[in-house]
């Protein structure tokens, strides 16, 4: 298929919004619109087990061997608590909430625990560009909006578009659950 790119996510034009084909694919006309005033509602419980950080001690026969340390692993899930707060006042949340984005919230969790490691100085570069990765998946980044198909707006733009494709005078009108959904925002 000319103009579709190769085997990766990112080759090629990106599709048509506005074409008939996306609109048949399910598609909406236009980017969906997320309020700069962010996501308004308390977030879930922080969904991945407590991190444990093991540091090493010399054992009795002067080897190391690797103990819990639980000031640190506190201190650890308390930052991840503070980023998840965080993150879901973001406006990309309100996406996040939508019913065909609710897989997205295990992401979420994710990018908490390796903003997290790479806060620290063990922290290597794959560890840094896999945060860019999962940064992108949820539209934290320009990019990553862009390939989502969202924009933020200012609140008072966020109000549903009236107006979809003129109906032809022999097709039935019948409500769009975009719309419906919209207005439900």
């Amino acid at each position: 298929m000319a103009g579709w790119g190769g085997a990766r996510s990112r080759s090629g034009p990106a599709p048509d919004p506005n074409s008939e084909r996306s609109e048949r694919r399910g598609i909406p006309a236009g980017l969906i619109r997320l309020p700069a005033s962010g996501y308004k509602y308390r977030p879930k419980k922080f969904p991945l087990a407590t991190y444990e950080v093991m540091r090493p001690v010399k054992d009795p026969d002067g080897g190391t061997m690797l103990v819990l340390d639980e000031e640190a692993t506190m201190a650890w899930a308390k930052r991840e608590q503070e980023l998840w707060r965080q993150l879901w006042k973001l406006p990309q949340a309100v996406a996040w909430h939508m019913p065909q984005n609710r897989y997205l919230e295990l992401t979420v969790a994710l990018y908490c625990r390796q903003v997290r490691l790479c806060e620290t100085s063990e922290a290597k570069s794959a560890d840094r560009t896999t945060l860019q990765r999962y940064a992108d998946t949820l539209g934290l980044t320009p990019q990553g909006l862009k390939l989502n198909g969202w924009i933020i707006v200012d609140d008072a733009d966020v109000k549903p578009e009236t107006t979809r494709k003129k109906q032809s005078d022999n097709v039935i009108p019948f409500p769009d659950p975009r719309d419906e959904w919209e207005q439900l925002q």
